[in-house]
């Protein structure tokens, strides 16, 4: 059913690191039109789920067994909601590597606002001093640094995101992995 919808914006960049809800909003700006396409999306949505193992990154089991063999305490802070942040990592089978999980719905200001860092940075109880932040969309990096964190981004260039706020722009999550050894 075609809808003759046209977005506040079609570049993918403009949504990298938002929470749902956000993307909504700038996809269709007006709010009556958008809570409509909403409630006409969930069942899609419902039965075209996303297939997050396809899209994990790759490294980053080894990353995840690395940091839990050396005891490091692993926070995942997204903006997403609960229900698919814990379906992704149910399917990815990676929930037992994380000690915190926290949703941007948790927290007043989603990303690219520093509250989720700065909950998280509460929640594991290590200093920020001590924390690395892993990011790769523009709004989870400006999250980070206004927390006052370490953040190196794994590198999306190909979708020419700007990561130049990063503290290091890394290839991938397995050279995170060869950088903490």
């Amino acid at each position: 059913m075609k809808k003759n919808l046209h977005p506040g914006s079609t570049d993918i960049r403009d949504y990298l690191g938002m929470s749902n809800e956000q993307v909504w909003s700038a996809l269709v700006p007006d709010d009556e039109r958008r809570q409509q396409l909403h409630k006409e999306y969930l069942p899609y949505q419902a039965s075209h789920p996303i297939d997050y193992a396809r899209f994990m990154f790759p490294g980053v089991k080894p990353l995840l067994r690395y940091l839990k063999g050396h005891h490091v305490a692993v926070g995942l802070a997204s903006a997403g909601i609960y229900g698919d942040i814990y379906r992704m990592l149910d399917e990815c089978q990676i929930t037992q590597y994380f000690t915190e999980v926290l949703s941007g719905e948790e927290v007043p200001h989603n990303k690219p606002e520093p509250d989720i860092y700065l909950r998280m940075v509460e929640l594991l109880s290590i200093p920020a001093a001590n924390c690395l932040v892993i990011e790769d969309s523009t709004n989870g990096i400006a999250a980070a640094k206004a927390a006052g964190l370490t953040t190196w981004a794994i590198d999306q260039s190909e979708y020419g995101v700007d990561q130049s706020r990063a503290d290091r722009i890394v290839g991938s999550l397995d050279e995170v992995r060869k950088s903490l050894k």
